[in-house]
């Protein structure tokens, strides 16, 4: 089969934000999947084996600390271990720490953040998939 197609899968329910995040990716040799709420993320991460998630915290029908707890969790080891950068409006300490103890890559807070920053962030990290 030869290399591993890499895949980013953004989970935002915002679909603008989604469609900007993905132009920001367009450079990076990946395939950019979009999910809108948690439940259709956690579908897609199962399916697709993404090298890295992109996740929003707020979502309809499963948030993302859920599906960031069912991922960690999650009894096949190759998706537990999936990259995630966390792009959320929640911004106290609590959520942060929350986030990072789900062991998160990175914790970028929406308004704060330049996508630019992000997409950076993503690159560095596609880099290290193998």
């Amino acid at each position: 089969m030869g290399n591993i197609e890499k895949i980013v899968l953004i989970v935002e329910d915002d679909k603008e934000l989604g469609k900007s995040l993905a132009d920001k990716l367009a450079s990076i040799d990946c395939r950019v999947l979009h999910a809108f709420d948690g439940e259709m993320a956690v579908e897609l991460i199962v399916d697709e084996r993404p090298s890295l998630i992109l996740l929003d915290l707020m979502l309809p029908k499963l948030d993302g600390f859920k599906v960031l707890e069912r991922l960690r969790n999650y009894p096949d080891k190759d998706l537990s271990v999936i990259k995630v950068v966390v792009l959320s409006n929640l911004w106290s300490d609590k959520d942060i720490l929350r986030a990072k103890a789900l062991k998160i890559e990175e914790y970028y807070v929406k308004s704060n953040t330049n996508l630019d920053d992000v997409a950076t962030k993503v690159r560095q990290l596609m880099a290290e998939v193998k």
